[in-house]
């Protein structure tokens, strides 16, 4: 992994100069409309083109490269660019195309025939092209000139022009009449961004990072570029952990900022304020905008298309008509006056009765901007409804101006909260430890408890501490309801510590009182629900989590229950044969952090999209997703998870061939190991080792180090993990005494997997090939498609075994297709099957030799001689037909090129 925060070398990630942009950016986005153009140009007698859309959005770049693409010789394209300048003079534009001197002919001459002849005199053959940019700002001659050679026919025109300006008549003339096409160029949509920014970085981009750029440049590709341009001048664009990342606010470039003031023009005095307004206020109401302004300003605006309008149910909001606005009108505006706008706003806002759920935290995110704290009741209360909305850079800010306006213990209580979720759990303690000096209240003890425990279990991975403060806790209260309330977080804790017999005592002791109160019923029910996961009855346990999350109001005095139990919902979906549904559910959850902003959110959400993707077997979207979930908790420790995180990469890593990189991030979780959340420790600590020694060629090895792990997850009660480490073997091809344990934890499970596991080593065991073959199927079927492509992989060497070369066939073919999903699948299993020519030996060393090691280092893993891996290459060669270790990785691959890196 790279180091903390570094710009990588310009040969290693920039096909430019670092800290600059390349002149000329890939085509990214546009194939379709290209090859729609391509055709249409490929047509002699065909019509012009005609290119419209907004500046910027890159019609010239689209236009060069559609000529590019043509038969023509250099010396049969003609170019022309139209200016405002050049349209004030007769065939300004065409002026370096047209002759010095007209020809002297009796009369008056025929003058666009005369020049349409002059301006083809030259032509070395074939037809000629004319490529004129910025048809729009063409004179009127050349405008008629452009029609009369379209009319006459003879030439292909393609002409670029802005949308919604006016034209001049010769142009709109050829639409009209049919002699033009015109193509409406639109600004790039998200994925296009994101590809064209890897493309052009040559590197993951975080999702964040993309998304803040697509909605600041509004997939203008100028913008876009300037905006990259400042971000690697000022170090704001720079590699975090492999993954490309914008950190801090947007820093514009001068020539931006010039572009888009330019773009917003001179305002009179009465509209600069108001814009103004909108840039510190967006999306505001138009009731609060007219209190402001003025409904004659609010018209302007919108003459001068400064504004945009959108719904919310009944309420109508404005926005100004662009993100960079917002940006350079912030840029451009003294603290003093800026002050006062913030002042201003949140005083109209407060009139108009805080109607929209956020109002309160943004009229005091406006308060902070002015200084303004006197009001500490209010700045609490805009804290707390920051924490609603799961914005806790925002509510930390708010809860300590609230502590420094005096707002006392409640003031500190919310403040603890917010860093301990802002990722600050160290300075979340230290405020946690002074409350407990200053609280009087038993229901406010009992709350600070709670939240102290949540901070040190999450955030500081003390997870003893934790259960400790609150075991001494329960001991000296005296109110039965706050003891068993207590007893329920410990329930909680106990489950994800995977301490399975104080968990049962602690709900006792929870249950012994009656009548329990809402919060104490939620947390018994969040701890059992993790107890029914990990025992394998994934039905009850999906059961009653989305009975929880139904019936769930977020009103628990610890905050984003509501959080943790949605991770739960989608781990628990994962495991018990509903994959959409998971993915569904961790695309939704990791917009809505994206909307929050909450990076601790962000990233466990990330991870769980990378967990869903590899048990789906998409193996190149698991590396993204972990590798942008690092990316993203580096300096976050909310929930303590990267070496969790560093553990399931290191196995997604090994699936893909890669066991150097595998065993690096290994060492790494091991490094980083927590003591909390020890449900998780198996799949991050004791997974990835055995696919690293699959990759390293050392298939029995890592057979008998998934069985060991197998033991230590039995003893641990792990009952998922130790099917998972007891299928192991099975998918490697080993032979291996695990089809009754599985058979047994089959019928302790109603784990659909599990069954699946079991019925796969049963008839891999008694060499069934229609057995192994129906189990590919119910693979296919739950939507786990590696593990289909490995078990039809064993169907298809059985089917050969039984010398049914024809279904053999069938079958190994349905593997390749099932691989293909799997982006990029190398275990030992598929390989088998794509290279049935190669033994199993000269099979390893291949993958070892295609992922870049050298002859000394394959023989000393594998232990053998240089020259017998030498040998067995050589057959390699032979029997593949490659020429050398450079072609062997396109041998070895099934499935989608690799990311760029």
């Amino acid at each position: 992994m790279n180091g903390r925060n570094e710009r990588p070398a310009p040969s290693e990630h920039l096909g430019h100069e670092a800290g600059s942009s390349p002149r000329s950016w890939p085509l990214t986005g546009r194939d379709e409309i290209l090859s729609e153009l391509i055709s249409q140009l490929e047509h002699p007698d065909g019509p012009c083109l005609l290119i419209t859309g907004p500046a910027g959005v890159g019609k010239t770049r689209l236009a060069r490269e559609l000529l590019s693409r043509t038969d023509a010789s250099p010396g049969q394209v003609m170019a022309a660019s139209a200016t405002e300048s050049t349209a004030q003079i007769p065939f300004g534009a065409l002026a370096h195309l047209l002759p010095a001197t007209w020809p002297s002919v009796d009369g008056r001459p025929n003058l666009l025939r005369v020049l349409a002849d002059a301006l083809l005199a030259d032509a070395d053959g074939g037809q000629r092209i004319l490529l004129v940019d910025d048809a729009h700002l063409l004179d009127e001659g050349s405008a008629a000139l452009l029609l009369h050679l379209a009319v006459r026919g003879g030439t292909q025109i393609v002409l670029t022009a802005r949308s919604g300006v006016a034209m001049p008549d010769a142009i709109e003339a050829l639409v009209r009449g049919n002699y033009a096409v015109r193509v409406d160029l639109r600004p790039l949509e998200p994925d296009a961004v994101r590809h064209l920014l890897e493309r052009t970085l040559r590197g993951q981009v975080q999702t964040t990072t993309v998304r803040r750029l697509w909605e600041c440049s509004s997939g203008n590709v100028l913008w876009l570029q300037q905006l990259v341009d400042a971000g690697l001048a000022f170090g704001a664009l720079a590699v975090v952990e492999e993954v490309w990342c914008w950190q801090g606010p947007f820093q514009l470039s001068t020539q931006l900022v010039d572009l888009v003031s330019q773009r917003i023009g001179q305002l009179p005095a009465a509209v600069q304020r108001a814009a103004g307004l909108l840039a510190f206020g967006e999306p505001l109401g138009v009731p609060v905008l007219e209190e402001l302004t003025s409904a004659a300003v609010m018209d302007e605006l919108d003459r001068r298309n400064l504004v945009v309008s959108e719904g919310d149910g009944r309420r109508i909001h404005l926005r100004l008509a662009h993100p960079l606005y917002g940006e350079v009108l912030r840029g451009q505006t003294p603290p003093h006056r800026r002050r006062r706008y913030c002042q201003e706003l949140a005083a109209a806002v407060q009139r108009t009765g805080l109607r929209r759920r956020e109002d309160l935290a943004r009229v005091g995110g406006w308060l902070l901007e002015a200084g303004d704290l006197s009001d500490p009741r209010l700045l609490l209360s805009a804290a707390d409804r920051a924490v609603l909305t799961m914005d806790f850079t925002l509510a930390a800010q708010l809860a300590q101006a609230a502590c420094d306006a005096g707002g006392g213990a409640p003031a500190r209580r919310t403040l603890a909260v917010t860093l301990g979720y802002a990722g600050h759990g160290v300075r979340a303690e230290q405020v946690h430890s002074d409350l407990a000096q200053s609280i009087t209240s038993s229901r406010d003890h009992l709350q600070s408890v709670q939240l102290r425990a949540a901070n040190m279990y999450l955030s500081l991975d003390r997870p003893a501490d934790a259960l400790e403060l609150l075991r001494r806790t329960e001991q000296v209260m005296t109110d039965d309801a706050a003891r068993a309330e207590l007893a329920a977080l410990q329930a909680i804790l106990l489950a994800v510590h995977a301490d399975w017999s104080a968990y049962e005592h602690a709900v006792t002791r929870a249950r012994g009182c009656a009548p329990s109160s809402p919060r104490t019923a939620l947390r018994i029910r969040y701890a059992e629900c993790v107890d029914h996961f990990c025992h394998g009855r994934t039905v009850a346990a999906r059961q009653l989590i989305e009975s929880e999350l139904s019936a769930t109001s977020g009103d628990d005095d610890i905050p984003m229950v509501r959080a943790g139990l949605m991770g739960w919902l989608c781990i628990i979906q994962a495991f018990s044969g509903r994959l959409d549904e998971a993915e569904a559910t961790a695309v939704d959850q990791c917009r809505q952090a994206q909307d929050s902003g909450w990076t601790g959110h962000l990233g466990a959400w990330q991870f769980y999209l990378g967990r869903v993707a590899a048990r789906q077997g998409r193996l190149k979207s698991a590396q993204r997703y972990m590798r942008e979930a690092a990316s993203t908790l580096r300096d976050d420790s909310t929930w303590g998870q990267q070496a969790l995180i560093l553990g399931e990469w290191a196995t997604i890593e090994a699936l893909v061939g890669n066991a150097d990189k595998a065993k690096a991030l290994l060492d790494q979780a091991h490094l980083a190991r927590v003591e909390s959340y020890r449900v998780f420790h198996i799949p991050a600590f004791q997974m990835a080792q055995p696919w690293i020694l699959a990759t390293q060629g050392r298939g029995r090895d890592a057979a008998r180090q998934a069985i060991r792990a197998a033991g230590d997850a039995r003893q641990q009660q792990a009952l998922l993990w130790e099917a998972e480490l007891l299928h192991l073997p099975i998918r490697l091809g080993q032979p291996a005494a695990v089809s009754g344990r599985l058979a047994e934890l089959a019928a302790a499970s109603d784990a659909p997997h599990i069954r699946i596991y079991a019925e796969h080593a049963a008839a891999f065991a008694a060499r069934d090939a229609s057995g192994v073959e129906r189990v590919s199927a119910a693979f296919e079927a739950a939507g786990m498609h590696l593990h289909a492509a490995e078990a039809a992989a064993h169907a298809a060497l059985l089917w050969s075994r039984n010398s049914n070369g024809m279904h053999a066939q069938q079958v190994a073919d349905r593997c390749y297709q099932l691989a293909r999903r799997c982006e990029g699948v190398t275990t030992p299993a598929v390989l088998a099957c794509w290279t049935p020519e190669l033994t199993d030996r000269e099979r390893d060393i291949a993958r070892l030799a295609a992922s870049g090691q050298s002859s000394q280092r394959i023989a000393g893993q594998l232990g053998i001689t240089v020259r017998t891996v030498d040998n067995h290459l050589y057959r390699v060669y032979r029997k593949t037909g490659v020429s050398g270790r450079s072609e062997l990785r396109k041998v070895l691959s099934i499935g989608f090129p690799d990311s760029p890196e």
